[in-house]
């Protein structure tokens, strides 16, 4: 009799997984969706030439910055917890990245 409770809250867990799981996959196949679409977005303002070319550079790096932290926060699981290390050593390399090109900027310019 005492089995049944633990056996009870054990299928009770099993179907909190399958759940959490399932949104997990439906979370991840919404965002490649997004990410195909924004693709499609992208090809399509270049190929319509729908503004000029110095709008367009810009707004296809917005579009990939875009895509960059939904791959990061969702293929690469850094929304979960136990990453604060490896989060803030990548937000360290994109800033060492932007002061650098900024100066080789400054150089050449």
């Amino acid at each position: 009799m005492e089995k049944q409770p633990i056996n009870e809250s054990h299928k009770q867990l099993e179907l909190e997984v399958k759940a959490e799981s399932r949104r997990e996959y439906q979370l991840q196949l919404i965002s490649f969706a997004m990410m195909i679409l924004l693709t499609f977005v992208a090809f399509g303002a270049v190929y319509a030439e729908l503004m000029p070319v110095w709008a367009a550079g810009g707004f296809l790096i917005i579009l990939a910055i875009i895509q960059v932290f939904l791959q990061l926060y969702i293929f690469m699981h850094m929304n979960n917890r136990g990453n604060t290390w490896i989060v803030g050593m990548m937000w360290l390399g994109i800033f060492v990245a932007i002061i650098t090109v900024a100066a080789l900027r400054l150089l050449i310019w």
